[in-house]
């Protein structure tokens, strides 16, 4: 899997302490609630590019999404629709023998190219692993976390906190977790007043002028008999042009039940697909780990247009 996604347990160090925000730090289905709140998404995109019926999946991404697997030569094939899985793998197969361009992107902005090797002899359906060939890029650009073929995309940074200030680091966790306190999704009684441990939390620019943040954050009752976690992911914007204060949250979502149980999320890329920025996440469990585009529909509204199958990859 990703060197991303195998750490995706980062805390941001030092950070936390010096705001005296809580320290804390996959697994069944979470079968424990999955309440979820969408802040001012609209369900009109206005997309200059054709979804694939019935799955959200846009034509501009190309016929599917590739992510790292246990190196960079190797990639976790992921399909638009799995209903439509045969007709999707012919046309991959035809592209790997064809040597198709592969288009790289690291989360931090890396972009590496490469081309799809032949079909592997023997696939696994619940876990395609394809080979790519002649994998470079740029600098110290040595890893990739997911990749397009014949699509309209190009990178989308995330810097993350480790790269600020002592000083901007410490305020801008204390955003997030400003931001984390007003997601209104219903959680259990038992979360109410404990302090966020965040995980992850990355600053990138959507439009010009206009920055937004991305943040994991997570709370946890240590009960021995019946630990609990709570999971919040939440995406805040600035208006446009401004460089300091507040954030304004523009979209969230929160699961929470038994530790056990949870379904840890990662922000594992960003990309613009035909110039529309779109966040990769991974939601990672027992069963599985499935993949969600976020996707910037305009000013303040971001909305999921489409959710892979589950993966047994890694």
């Amino acid at each position: 899997m990703p060197l991303d996604r195998l750490c995706r347990l980062v805390i941001v160090t030092g950070l936390i302490g010096a705001l005296a925000v809580a320290t804390g730090c996959e697994r069944k289905p979470p079968v424990a609630h999955p309440d979820t709140v969408v802040l001012k998404i609209d369900s009109t995109s206005g997309a200059t590019h054709t979804p694939v019926a019935g799955s959200g999946w846009s034509d501009a991404a190309g016929p599917v999404l590739l992510v790292q697997g246990e190196t960079r030569d190797e990639a976790i094939i992921l399909l638009p629709d799995d209903r439509d899985s045969a007709a999707t793998g012919t046309r991959v197969r035809a592209l790997g023998d064809q040597g198709a361009s592969v288009s790289l992107y690291g989360r931090g902005g890396a972009t590496l190219t490469g081309q799809l090797g032949a079909a592997p002899a023997a696939p696994d359906p619940e876990c395609r692993l394809w080979p790519l060939r002649g994998v470079h890029g740029e600098g110290n650009a040595n890893t990739w976390a997911v990749g397009f073929v014949g699509a309209q995309t190009s990178a989308l940074p995330l810097d993350s906190v480790d790269v600020l200030s002592s000083r901007d680091s410490t305020a801008l966790v204390a955003e997030a977790s400003r931001l984390a306190s007003m997601v209104t999704a219903i959680t259990d009684p038992s979360f109410q007043g404990l302090r966020f441990t965040a995980h992850d939390i990355r600053r990138f620019e959507v439009s010009p002028g206009v920055q937004a943040i991305v943040a994991h954050l997570v709370r946890k009752v240590n009960q021995e008999a019946n630990p609990q976690e709570e999971q919040t992911l939440l995406i805040a914007e600035r208006d446009s042009g401004v460089t300091s204060g507040p954030y304004h949250l523009v979209y969230a979502e929160r699961v929470h039940g038994l530790e056990e149980q949870s379904t840890m999320p990662e922000v594992i890329a960003g990309v613009r697909i035909a110039g529309r920025p779109t966040l990769v996440v991974a939601r990672d469990s027992d069963a599985g780990v499935a993949y969600a585009m976020l996707e910037r529909v305009g000013p303040r509204r971001w909305r999921i247009r489409w959710t892979s199958g589950m993966t047994r990859c890694g």
